[in-house]
């Protein structure tokens, strides 16, 4: 009908629309109550997936946009560095026997990443400024053994006699020894892992760096560590007279890692590993979000090209992680298989008697069991 110009639909009384709803089902089989219900808790699964979908790919932008965020952009690095650490290449009178030991060396295959084993290289550097420019002060192989449920360290000690790829300032064509350490000062996480590869026949991939600032904090953020410390450890960083468990502020702590002067090199990088340890035994207990915080004020302050993506897993998977066991160490050089060579005009490097051996314990102690 008609109405005001208007096409008008005739609306049937509740009899006659009852009768056609009754035509029209009659029969058909209706849907189960089951049906319907599986139907609307699927449909209310997939929201709640797209809404953590969606709050993760936000999270991981978060994540990715903080790392660094609070260092310095003037970012350079030093051609030359002190006597003591890079008087190069021509300062060896006598470098047969290294050199033939650097060649058995290249003949060991490299390796890197596994199914099971993965390597990140942890640096600290030695600065207090918002920059990571410097020498590498500290240089630790962390490995994630998947298979045997174990998080391995290895030091690299910063003394150690290397060949630093692509370098040659006296122009003989050879690559200039120098410390370990001065490479990271020379260019970076690049020249870095180049330099392991050339060395050592490892290939790493991913890295973390910290200055001295962003080591204190991340301690002082996980409330302090507890380190058992010998009388004279406890003497030396100024917190008692005698051998016991001390609880460590971020200040403190950093004074414990980087002794060296109270024992060796060896003893100095061993404080390290065990600081490293006490950290994850802290961070155990925490949950989730305390971790998630901790994450958020750590990441501003390190260099990384570790992905927000992997950095998120960390977070979401951490109680697999700290379900493996943390108490296995190593150190290049290994014992008794170096010697001090000042001779060399490096000042006190040390020197790997057999560089093949210790490369080899090296791997087998990454990757085997």
């Amino acid at each position: 009908m008609l109405y005001g110009g208007l096409h008008m639909k005739k609306v049937p009384n509740s009899a006659t629309a009852h009768a056609a709803v009754v035509r029209k089902t009659r029969g058909r089989k209706p849907h189960s109550k089951t049906v319907n219900g599986l139907v609307i808790t699927a449909i209310s699964l997939m929201s709640v997936l797209s809404l953590v979908f969606i709050g993760t790919g936000f999270y991981i932008l978060h994540l990715f946009d903080i790392i660094g965020s609070d260092s310095a952009d003037d970012v350079s690095y030093v051609d030359s560095l002190p006597d003591e650490v890079d008087s190069g290449y021509e300062a060896i009178d006598d470098y047969k026997e290294i050199e033939e030991g650097a060649a058995s060396v290249a003949e060991i295959p490299v390796r890197g990443n596994t199914k099971n084993i993965k390597n990140y290289m942890l640096i600290g550097v030695d600065s207090r400024r918002k920059n990571f420019v410097g020498l590498a002060d500290s240089n630790i192989i962390l490995t994630l053994d998947s298979k045997n449920k174990q998080i391995k360290l290895t030091s690299l000690l910063r003394d150690t006699l290397v060949t630093i790829p692509g370098r040659d300032r006296n122009n003989d064509g050879k690559d200039d020894y120098a410390k370990f350490n001065a490479s990271y000062a020379y260019g970076g996480f690049d020249l870095l892992s180049k330099t392991v590869e050339q060395n050592f026949r490892l290939k790493i991939d991913q890295y973390i760096t910290v200055n001295f600032t962003a080591f204190t904090e991340t301690i002082d953020k996980l409330g302090g560590v507890d380190i058992y410390l010998t009388a004279a450890e406890a003497k030396w960083i100024k917190v008692g007279t005698t051998a016991k468990v001390y609880h460590l502020n971020g200040g403190k702590a950093l004074a414990y890692a980087r002794i060296r002067k109270l024992d060796s090199d060896f003893g100095r990088t061993d404080r390290q590993r065990k600081m490293l340890t006490a950290m994850f035994k802290k961070a155990k207990g925490m949950s989730v979000g305390t971790l998630n915080s901790i994450l958020n004020a750590f990441l501003p302050k390190v260099d990384t090209n570790i992905s927000a993506n992997e950095l998120t897993g960390f977070v979401f998977n951490s109680s697999t992680y700290f379900s493996y066991t943390m108490d296995k160490t190593f150190h290049l050089p290994p014992n008794g298989e170096y010697r001090s060579a000042p001779e060399f005009g490096l000042g006190s490097v040390l020197y790997l008697k057999d560089p093949a051996h210790a490369v080899t314990e090296l791997h087998k102690f990454i990757y085997n069991g």
